[in-house]
């Protein structure tokens, strides 16, 4: 009798620990869910922040990218523009030295080069910049309206100097060279002449060109008729220490460098 009552009490024992068993495994089933739920949550999240950075950084890199260039475009236009003009100088300093037939389509090929240079500076360049820009293309424009004159102006000067006696130019008694250093006075004081005077000293100045031998007839013709206007007449001869109109090109330019530099530091 006990032995049953005993089994029995067993019996029920195991039936109860079983009843307590199986809840608690499914509250640790829940709770291992639960937690692998967040912890999926949680990386879920965690990939969502990793790609909205990516994505920032990418557009960062984009807007990065794109402001460079824009910025070597700049650079690049810039330089062309100096450039440009800068041969341009150049070509007008030479081109007494150049044959007449050949002086205007040279200063035409470099003038053009400087105007289509300058259109890059205004497509790319701020607002300061291109004000700067346009300063020295009008200074290179008014380089290209006395070029040719001035060409001719200073190819004679040339040619008289080197006809001048090479000993006491201003004393001596030979004719030709009398006559060049006469020609070189006179074109160099012209500008400063009243209109009376110079129409007085016009037959003079003709003579003195033809007795040097230092210019030929067509050469005398073209100095002749730049004489006939005196307008700009000291920017188109220069003079011996100063030029005033390569001066005001150098002054306008170096404007046009600092505003570049300060703009964006692109130009040297």
């Amino acid at each position: 009798m006990r032995l049953v009552q005993l089994e029995q009490a067993v019996a029920a024992t195991s039936a109860l620990t079983t009843l307590i068993a199986v809840p608690a495994t499914l509250l640790a089933a829940h709770w291992t869910r639960r937690s692998a739920d967040r912890a999926a949550h949680a990386t879920v999240l965690a990939g969502f922040d990793q790609s909205q950075a990516a994505v920032a950084a990418a557009r960062l890199q984009e807007r990065a990218g794109r402001e460079q260039s824009l910025e070597d475009a700049r650079r690049s236009a810039y330089a062309e523009f100096l450039s440009a003009a800068d041969v341009l100088v150049r070509i007008i300093t030479k081109l007494p030295e150049v044959p007449g037939p050949a002086r205007r389509e040279l200063l035409d090929q470099k003038a053009t080069a400087v105007v289509q240079a300058r259109a890059g500076v205004a497509v790319l360049g701020p607002p300061a910049v291109l004000g700067q820009a346009e300063e020295v293309a009008k200074q290179c424009a008014r380089l290209e309206q006395l070029a040719l004159r001035r060409a001719v102006l200073r190819s004679a000067i040339s040619a008289l100097e080197e006809a001048w006696c090479p000993r006491n130019a201003e004393f001596c008694q030979d004719p030709h060279h009398t006559s060049a250093y006469l020609a070189w006075e006179l074109l160099d004081r012209w500008g400063r002449l009243e209109e009376e005077e110079r129409w007085e000293e016009l037959d003079f100045l003709e003579f003195c060109l033809q007795e040097s031998h230092a210019l030929d007839a067509e050469q005398v013709s073209q100095v002749l008729e730049v004489a006939n206007s005196v307008a700009c007449w000291d920017e188109m001869i220069g003079g011996f220490l100063r030029d005033p109109l390569l001066e005001r090109f150098q002054a306008v330019r170096e404007d046009f460098v600092d505003v570049a530099y300060g703009s964006h530091g692109l130009v040297a």
